[in-house]
């Protein structure tokens, strides 16, 4: 599989801007927080999950009339998680009558959630534009960046937030404005020399803060999912199977087929595709929005197994934002060889790392570095398409083990019911039955 991406993000959007009205009481009760969620905003897709278990944190930990009269009024209704869909980060504006004062973080380790004060001129004036002005156009890019080093704290995703000020289409003479701004998710160790901690209440009452961040509580952080789990949800789903075996009538074509998968209040939307002949992959333009799966067949004289080309289209989905979960999501193919098999990101930022050899620095994909990568990594793997289906298979997995590639990857059954977990033990294929 062969992608190249055409992302055109267009939103017309008025934005009316609605307070939350605060009681006079100092602590929000259980009821009243209930009463205090408000549907989002913001232009962009959010993780609306993280945004209202922090929010709900917030008010039972926070004094909300200390918290306000020394920071201002928290926007809920435009926290924002620039890209993370993982319970893990958010920015939140925070008011004082009709203008933005400040922004405050929210990054959740393990069990703990930390509010810090992201006192950011650019983010100030981010927040002013998307709350207060007509935005005419939206796009969004992420970009990993990891760097080796020995601070407390490393850079490993960007997102890049570009929005319009102005300048419909009927508006043909009209010189828009356009802003860009960036915001980059850390691996944050609660390390004291970062932005200041938020006093969600008076220190008199609440303790002077001293020390280290404690953090608090969050209620019920997500389990990192097993490779059967993150099948569950796209892979497993009798759609998908049958979507599986319909593919498995077309391996003897010269061509390949394809199915974009997006699910849907519990069920799998699928978008059939399909390539030209003779050519190995298929070309997919992306008009924007984020999909759940993609799978695929190889037909004769294709690989058994997963092409060079279809982890550099992996890639360039990860990195351009395409994918609506890391956790859940499938990459799927069927071959002429009568194999089956899911691939998955077990480590988001392993695979991160490991992506960034196929690509360019705009996200698309590299052809030449891919084609290197298949001469010389997939030969010294022993991963070649006159080989038996067993002998691709060691390879294969053997090559994503010793790149550390954050991928893992799972062999079907003949009717697509069951799913085999394939890791390497003493140089040999280990298969994990998923119950």
């Amino acid at each position: 599989m062969k992608k190249k991406l055409l992302l055109r993000l267009c939103l017309i959007l008025t934005v009316s801007l609605s307070l939350y009205s605060c009681t006079n009481e100092d602590l929000y009760s259980s009821a009243e927080n209930e009463k205090q969620e408000v549907a989002s905003k913001s232009p962009w897709k959010e993780d609306q999950v993280y945004i209202k278990k922090v929010q709900k944190v917030f008010l039972q930990n926070a004094n909300v009339q200390y918290f306000e009269r020394k920071y201002g009024t928290v926007h809920w209704d435009y926290a924002m998680s620039f890209g993370q869909f993982d319970e893990s980060y958010l920015v939140v504006p925070i008011l004082k009558g009709n203008t933005v004062v400040t922004a405050m973080k929210v990054y959740r380790i393990d069990d703990r959630v930390y509010f810090r004060e992201k006192n950011d001129p650019e983010f100030i004036s981010f927040f002013t534009d998307i709350m207060f002005k007509e935005i005419s156009g939206i796009d969004e890019k992420v970009v990993y960046s990891p760097t080796s080093s020995a601070s407390k704290a490393i850079e490993y995703k960007c997102t890049y937030r570009t929005f319009t000020v102005g300048c419909f289409e009927s508006e043909p003479n009209c010189d828009p404005i356009s802003r860009t701004i960036r915001e980059c998710n850390w691996v944050d160790t609660g390390d004291s020399t970062g932005p200041p901690r938020m006093e969600l209440c008076d220190p008199l009452l609440c303790g002077d803060g001293g020390g280290p961040d404690p953090g608090i509580l969050y209620p019920e952080p997500p389990e990192d999912k097993t490779p059967c789990e993150k099948i569950s949800t796209i892979g497993n789903k009798d759609k998908t199977k049958n979507l599986f075996e319909n593919l498995k009538k077309k391996t003897n074509s010269t061509k390949e087929f394809g199915e974009i998968l997006q699910e849907s209040n519990g069920g799998i939307n699928n978008t059939s595709v399909e390539g030209e002949i003779g050519q190995a992959g298929i070309d997919i333009d992306f008009a924007g929005g984020k999909i759940d799966g993609f799978i695929h067949s190889h037909y004769p004289g294709l690989l058994s197994i997963f092409s060079p080309g279809d982890l550099a289209s992996l890639s360039t989905l990860l990195v351009n934002n395409n994918i609506k979960d890391v956790n859940t999501f499938i990459l799927g193919v069927v071959t002429a060889s009568n194999t089956q098999y899911i691939m998955v990101i077990d480590d988001p930022y392993a695979f991160a790392v490991f992506a960034q050899q196929f690509l360019l620095p705009n996200g698309q994909i590299d052809e030449d570095k891919t084609d290197v990568f298949g001469l010389f990594d997939y030969a010294k793997y022993n991963v070649h398409k006159n080989n038996l289906a067993s002998t691709n298979e060691l390879g294969f997995i053997k090559l994503l083990s010793d790149k550390n590639s954050g991928l893992k990857v799972l062999k079907g059954s003949n009717n697509s019911n069951n799913w085999t977990e394939l890791n390497i033990k003493n140089g040999q294929i280990d298969p994990k039955p998923c119950n």
